[in-house]
């Protein structure tokens, strides 16, 4: 869904040697879900699901989550004579990390112990020692991705529900005929509003390429739009609109880190 086994390198370095790969692969793809479904609860998983495309979410609203963000975020904390200001501060990694860090650590507590016909046995080697648990960095990993975890299930929580209906993709269905190169052309029409692209004609007045440069709100599917210029005789369709409702959030718990 979002990771591969490509993408266990550097500080999350693990074996994937022929014999590793199918392993580590099913260990993405048993706690992978499991984990999101832990920070979105499960109506806000199948919809952050719904919206990913080549491992990657669509929709503003999900890809803020999905990347690293930091905010320092007031609270008031109200007591009997008064109330406490205070600041929350913010810091994901961003979700793809996250997720490495907790599977890493699924996967490395699980290499201390192995089964084999003769039952539960721990590895040896002749040329190494095998490093005890406290020393194997599983547990800095977990914490890490805690953070990110955490960070990201606050802003969910505490942040005004962003807008939907937001343009994310869309599709030239008619070139028209006198246009020039244009920015920022704002459209009207469509069941949203404050949607503006940039128009590149290919030298012979037909529009060739339509960028979206301001995505909007409230737009639905298949709202389409005339381009203005030339001989208004462009236009384009909404394919994808963002998605994304924090209010289908449910206030997940929050995780705790291991201490050592």
């Amino acid at each position: 869904m979002i990771l591969s086994i490509q993408d266990f390198t550097g500080k999350y370095q693990v074996s994937t040697g022929m014999y590793d790969q199918a392993k580590l692969q099913d260990y993405i793809n048993r706690y992978e879900p499991r984990y999101l479904k832990e920070l979105f609860g499960i109506t806000f998983y199948n919809e952050f699901k719904s919206d990913l495309l080549n491992n990657v979410p669509q929709s503003p609203n999900f890809l803020v989550l999905f990347n690293p963000l930091s905010e320092d975020m007031g609270y008031n904390f109200y007591y009997f004579n008064g109330i406490y200001e205070g600041v929350n501060q913010l810091d994901s990694e961003g979700i793809k990390e996250m997720l490495k860090g907790f599977i890493y650590f699924e996967y490395v507590k699980d290499l201390s112990n192995q089964i084999t016909p003769i039952g539960l046995v721990k590895p040896d080697n002749e040329n190494s020692t095998v490093a005890n648990t406290l020393f194997s960095m599983m547990y800095t990993r977990y914490n890490e991705a805690i953070r990110s975890y955490n960070s990201i299930r606050d802003f969910i929580r505490y942040t005004t529900a962003p807008p939907l209906g937001q343009a994310v993709t869309l599709n030239l269905t008619s070139g028209g005929t006198g246009y020039v190169n244009q920015t920022n052309v704002s459209l009207t029409g469509g069941t949203g509003t404050g949607l503006k692209v940039d128009i590149i004609e290919d030298g012979s007045g037909v529009v060739d390429e339509v960028t979206i440069t301001q995505t909007g709100t409230g737009y639905t599917i298949g709202d389409t739009f005339t381009l203005p210029g030339g001989n208004n005789d462009a236009t384009i369709e909404l394919t994808y609109v963002g998605i994304g409702d924090y209010r289908k959030f449910r206030g997940v718990p929050k995780l705790t880190a291991y201490w050592l």
